[in-house]
């Protein structure tokens, strides 16, 4: 299991990145493709990506609820990724948790709901054309 303090210490890169809790589930789409094309990784949500701020997930559940289905109703074919919950304490002093997809890289090219496909570079996901 994975920490709190790991989440936070890690640099964002090919395989690794944060999301905030406030992200759409078609906006995560674009990463969860991306590392899908790419090596895999892990996608964090709860930790804001430009301060670092945990926000955590708790008391979001229709959010939550939404995200959590993003693999599978904003990529095409369904990403394959596992999720995990840690917790954490939250930037308001309360106990809290972050969701972790764990992203397995795929043995075929995804797309969003759009049909765009992206691909892992570096910290970024880059648009590409199949």
């Amino acid at each position: 299991m994975i920490t709190i303090e790991e989440l936070l210490a890690r640099e964002e890169g090919q395989t690794f990145d944060r999301k905030s809790i406030q992200i759409k589930p078609k906006d995560l789409a674009v990463a969860m493709v991306a590392m899908a094309n790419a090596d895999g990784g892990d996608l964090v949500v709860g930790i804001s990506d430009t301060k670092r701020e945990v926000e955590g997930v708790d008391g979001n559940e229709i959010k939550l609820n939404d995200i959590r289905r993003t693999p599978f109703d904003f990529c095409v074919p369904s990403v394959n990724a596992i999720t995990e919950l840690v917790p954490c304490i939250d930037r308001n002093g309360q106990h809290n948790h972050v969701l972790v997809f764990h992203i397995e890289p795929g043995l075929r090219v995804y797309a969003n709901q759009a049909d765009e496909v992206f691909l892992r570079v570096g910290d970024k996901s880059k648009k590409t054309f199949f």
